[in-house]
């Protein structure tokens, strides 16, 4: 994949090209962590090794299963990122655009239990990237599993960092009448809407 990313949505119009990229140094003057667009082989790089609340998450989205939801996130979005750390890729996010909702999209992450260890360089890239898919789709919105929201509050804080505002009280949805949390930035409130289906969020 070339440096901007490509979108191929079907009839919807092509955002305008967004910034891609990130990287972050350690100590030693090397790059430890490495943002770029995200390419097939970084999915099947991710699928295997889900961290158990991501793995979950997409589990209650339906019955086809944690990598079914995750490769079904992947495929729908227009934009969407890898995060490498070594050259091996800890982490997926992006955005996907609703069928019938122009200027909004869902965003989504997944990673493995390696992206836990990167939670200061997450609080940076969380708001730069939301930034960049607020330039495409003014309307971001998805929903967060109620129990990884309640055993892990400093998710919400990171919503937050990015812009969103989370709903105070989940709903049932998906597999079962699973509680997601909507979470939602942009011109309507989190408790308004809900995504036609809702994809990871992560952090």
């Amino acid at each position: 994949m070339s440096a901007r990313p490509t979108f191929t949505t079907g009839a919807s119009p092509c955002p305008p090209p967004v910034r891609t990229g990130f990287a972050r140094r350690g100590g030693d003057g090397h790059t430890r962590l490495r943002v770029v667009p995200a390419r097939r082989e970084h999915l099947h790089e991710v699928l295997p090794r889900l961290r158990p609340r991501d793995r979950a998450e997409l589990d209650a989205l339906g019955p086809r299963g944690a990598v079914a939801e995750a490769a079904r996130a992947f495929a729908l979005s227009s934009l969407r990122w890898a995060v490498l750390r070594g050259g091996r890729c800890v982490a997926l996010f992006g955005a996907r655009p609703f069928p019938g909702m122009p200027g909004t999209a869902a965003p989504w992450l997944f990673g493995t239990p390696a992206l836990d260890a990167e939670g200061r360089a997450l609080a940076r890239l969380g708001p730069l990237f939301a930034a960049r898919m607020r330039a495409v789709w003014p309307r971001l919105l998805n929903m967060v599993h109620a129990p990884a929201l309640a055993q892990r509050p400093a998710t919400a804080r990171w919503l937050a960092r990015c812009g969103f505002s989370v709903a105070a009280h989940p709903m049932p949805l998906g597999h079962g009448g699973a509680p997601f949390h909507p979470f939602t930035s942009g011109d309507f409130p989190a408790t308004s809407f809900a995504p036609e289906q809702p994809t990871i969020t992560g952090g």
